[in-house]
């Protein structure tokens, strides 16, 4: 019983040990469910686990919409960086003799 809910609190206090936990109860309740469903208190006693399961389902739509909008603001942030990268047009005297400055512009 006590493990159970010993096991529930370890994956809250420390969740990124939920993947290495998850595949343990896994094994655990493979290995033994025919002993599991024979004791009646097995579900009372895994409540806190349920509970906590029933949490983290809730919670991965809003994580995988998160990760969404996370990945196309990189995308956009390395589209600005390669357009900021890209070389400004050349830098060419007035021709026309009239003026001595620079011009600055777009290649025709």
């Amino acid at each position: 019983g006590t493990a159970r809910v010993g096991q529930s609190r370890e994956i809250e206090s420390k969740p990124s040990r939920g993947g290495e936990l998850s595949i343990w109860l896994r094994q655990l309740f493979t290995t033994h469910r025919s002993y599991l469903m024979s004791c009646p208190e097995v579900a009372k006693q895994l409540q806190p686990l349920y509970k906590l399961i029933n949490m983290q389902l809730n919670n991965y739509p809003k994580i995988t919409k998160l990760q969404g909008k996370l990945e196309l603001l990189l995308q956009e942030k390395k589209s600005s960086d390669d357009e900021i990268s890209t070389p400004l047009s050349p830098v060419s005297l007035d021709e026309s003799g009239e003026n001595d400055i620079l011009k600055f512009g777009r290649r025709r």
